[in-house]
């Protein structure tokens, strides 16, 4: 059984990531652990001194406590209604990401539902609270939009560097259900002709764990056309390294494939060590 930590910010009840868990919890059964967090203004929740380091702002005075209970009442008619183990975390003290972050250490998986993940894909400053959620966090992250259809198809984002095959790794460990659908690992190459980076080493590992896979490696320009590619594909969930930092994901910032992305609104799992 896999312990699911579902995260909710104040008066924002995210059904898309609550579909998900539930979409899991049919597969196999999960623990599902409901994280309520006082409102927060996530434009300014986390920000960086002129020193370097973080700095956790305050959560915004405002948050209205009765939301709060009514979404938590939600949660719980909904996994009873959908026969799922819960549990209800709401002690939480006025700097709750940090709190957040313990919670993950305790968790296989974290669940964000995101909007703002998909308005800021592309932009030269993505948003802060989601960037630092992601760095911070001590399992992997899956970003769900509100609206979407449970992964047919899965996308492996490969650059050779041990982020993203920690990633690769990680998400066959649990989700091994979602391992029999139609798998493509891309390698988007930076110089036509080298070749995918330790190609028998990697075709090892994936092939133990993915069924059905295709190895896809993007030459020249990937902008023309992996926009299309990603498009023809079935309702896919995309796996990869530390988002936006390095690497393959550098692909998805400021190109089509971001576009593509944002369009259909792709469940996105992320983790590193």
């Amino acid at each position: 059984m896999r312990k699911i930590l579902l995260s909710f910010d104040g008066d924002h009840y995210s059904k898309g990531a609550f579909d998900f868990a539930r979409r899991m919890n049919e597969d196999e059964p999960i623990l599902l652990t409901g994280v309520f967090l006082p409102q927060a203004d996530f434009a300014t929740t986390w920000v960086y001194a002129e020193a370097g380091g973080t700095v956790y702002t305050p959560l915004v005075e405002s948050y209205d406590a009765d939301i709060v209970a009514a979404n938590i009442a939600k949660f719980k008619e909904d996994c009873v209604g959908h026969q799922i183990e819960y549990r209800v975390h709401t002690d939480f003290g006025s700097f709750a990401l940090p709190e957040l972050q313990k919670e993950s250490r305790y968790a296989d998986l974290m669940i964000l539902g995101s909007q703002q993940f998909y308005e800021n894909l592309g932009t030269e400053s993505p948003n802060e609270y989601l960037r630092d959620t992601l760095h911070d966090a001590e399992c992997p992250v899956l970003i769900t939009p509100e609206e979407f259809n449970y992964p047919e198809s899965v996308v492996l984002a490969y650059d050779g560097s041990s982020s993203s095959v920690y990633a690769i790794r990680q998400f066959a460990y649990l989700f091994p259900e979602l391992c029999k659908a139609s798998t493509t690992l891309v390698y988007a190459a930076k110089r036509e002709g080298r070749g995918i980076p330790d190609e028998d080493y990697i075709r090892e590992l994936v092939a133990r764990h993915f069924s059905d896979l295709t190895f896809f490696e993007l030459e020249a320009n990937p902008r023309e056309y992996i926009g299309t590619w990603m498009a023809d594909l079935d309702n896919p969930i995309l796996v990869t390294g530390a988002f936006g930092r390095s690497g393959f994901s550098q692909i998805f910032k400021r190109s089509f494939a971001s576009d593509v992305i944002a369009e259909k609104q792709l469940p996105v799992f992320i983790a590193h060590r």
